[in-house]
């Protein structure tokens, strides 16, 4: 059908996340000792994504708690010589302890980072 299958947009957020945490805080934090949780996607899709069309995510944290944070999402593609929104979504992000096995508040080094972003 030439346009981009629905599943793929989680994949692009996910993509965005990663590069995202990478930039802000940073490639060296040990993600197998404190990491995240995926706890809920939500996706809108307003108009679609072709093959080959230029496009771009554009990705922020919309809120941060104590021990989750919300990212939303923009896929933008070029039309007509213009960027035009495509999708929009929100993910919810838990901290997790994987040594203990548990939730916990996100780390301070985070917030300061992400909060430097906002």
């Amino acid at each position: 059908m030439n346009h981009v299958n629905n599943a793929v947009y989680i994949t692009y957020f996910e993509q965005a996340r990663m590069e995202y945490f990478a930039d802000v805080i940073g490639i060296s934090w040990d993600w197998t000792v404190v990491g995240i949780l995926l706890a809920r996607n939500e996706v809108d899709y307003k108009l679609p994504l072709f093959l080959h069309d230029e496009a771009q995510v554009e990705i922020w944290v919309s809120h941060i708690g104590t021990k989750s944070m919300e990212m939303s999402y923009r896929i933008i593609k070029k039309q007509k010589g213009d960027w035009v929104t495509c999708t929009t979504g929100k993910s919810v992000l838990v901290c997790f302890d994987y040594k203990n096995n548990k939730t916990i508040p996100i780390p301070e080094k985070w917030k300061t980072a992400i909060g430097s972003e906002v």
